[in-house]
């Protein structure tokens, strides 16, 4: 593990979250040094990639390296108002060379319930099709169906048999690619919606479930908060559309860049497909975070937008799914050289009201989520 290091990797993005170790850096140089998401004909060559996601892109990706990670994040959003989310990952601390499963179950108005197993032996990941096991629990599926099971009697007496089938066709944004240089992170939605069957397990009870699920994929080969200086995250359902939103804010040192992504569609068709350029992003006026111990203040929503009036806002609420501060189980020399640089990096993952606009349709209310990453 690198000095001056505080990685966390956490779902997202697509599910997944990570913090890693500041650096400075001079600032990008070169278009191919600066932060982009690679979108060229020659990109798709070089990665092998077609237009349409091929099942073995939800497979490994990476080497197994202490300089890569990788991990597969499920979220869902149950008919009785809890939120499950689910997430399997090889070097989930960067450079750790560990793998992990975690899984977090948030009750209707109670707080969330979390356990995290770490794994030195190896697991198995398959290249063909996601196909992950790590210790007793596994991670599987085809891009139309997954099966996702949690041990419980390995975590505690938490977890879950999930079954999750696609609904809407898997969605990348070009590539799914996001570099500077020879340094990427890459995102993949296997599934933007899904049904959920299956059961949860805790306190010595399980129970049948169904709902509205999710689930990415993400890997890299460098330390997002490299790249990263924060983003904002969200998806959720309205109107019978699926709705997911990114922006990515980078770091000065790769040339300071925005990246937004902007996707809606329902189980016919894809209605939004933008990012870049096409896509403006607005962050509501800062408000105080609903956290206390939360210093700084937070937009009260982002909004996404296309030149054809297609709008999805997703806006913050009290129900907070997580809140933390990432430097809170760091050692106590960490936490002061970042406080010394005004570093506060925080995660936090709202339940969010959404509103969605879509050319020749009034605006429809839905529910999902929303998260705001700050890595600085």
């Amino acid at each position: 593990m690198k000095p001056s290091r505080w990685i966390q990797l956490v779902g997202g993005a697509a599910g997944a979250m990570a913090v890693g170790s500041a650096a400075y850096a001079q600032p990008a140089t070169s278009d191919d040094q600066k932060l982009h998401l690679a979108t060229s004909p020659a990109d798709f060559a070089a990665l092998g990639l077609g237009q349409t996601v091929a099942v073995r892109e939800d497979g490994r990706r990476t080497r197994s390296s202490a300089d890569t990670f990788e991990w597969w994040y499920f979220d869902g959003l149950l008919d009785d108002g809890s939120v499950v989310v689910v997430w399997f990952g090889d070097n989930w601390m960067y450079g750790s060379h560990k793998r992990a499963v975690d899984i977090e179950l948030t009750p209707p108005g109670k707080p969330t319930r979390r356990v995290m197993r770490t794994f030195a032996a190896p697991g198995s990941f398959a290249t063909d099709h996601a196909d992950i096991q790590i210790g007793p629990h596994s991670f599987k599926g085809d891009l139309e169906t997954y099966s996702i099971h949690v041990d419980p009697s390995e975590t505690g007496g938490v977890g879950c048999d999930l079954t999750l089938r696609r609904r809407v066709a898997s969605y990348r944004p070009a590539t799914g690619y996001i570099e500077a240089g020879t340094r990427y992170f890459a995102w993949l939605v296997a599934v933007p919606e899904g049904a959920i069957t299956g059961t949860l397990t805790a306190d010595g009870a399980t129970r049948q479930v169904t709902g509205s699920g999710y689930h990415d994929h993400n890997w890299g080969n460098v330390s997002p908060a490299k790249l990263f200086d924060d983003w904002w995250w969200g998806r959720g359902r309205s109107g019978g559309h699926t709705i997911i939103a990114s922006e990515i804010h980078g770091k000065a040192a790769v040339g300071g860049a925005s990246i937004p992504l902007f996707f809606v569609g329902d189980d016919t068709q894809v209605e939004v497909d933008a990012f870049g350029s096409d896509v403006t992003v607005t962050e509501g006026g800062p408000v105080r975070h609903p956290d206390a111990r939360h210093q700084r203040p937070i937009g009260s929503g982002v909004s996404f937008a296309t030149a054809n009036g297609s709008q999805a806002e997703f806006k913050i609420s009290d129900h907070l799914l997580t809140s933390a501060n990432l430097l809170a189980d760091e050692p106590f020399a960490v936490r002061i050289a970042a406080s010394a640089m005004s570093m506060k990096p925080w995660y936090t993952r709202f339940e969010s009201p959404i509103t969605l606009s879509l050319p020749g349709t009034s605006a429809s209310a839905g529910q999902g989520t929303l998260e705001y990453f700050e890595l600085k």
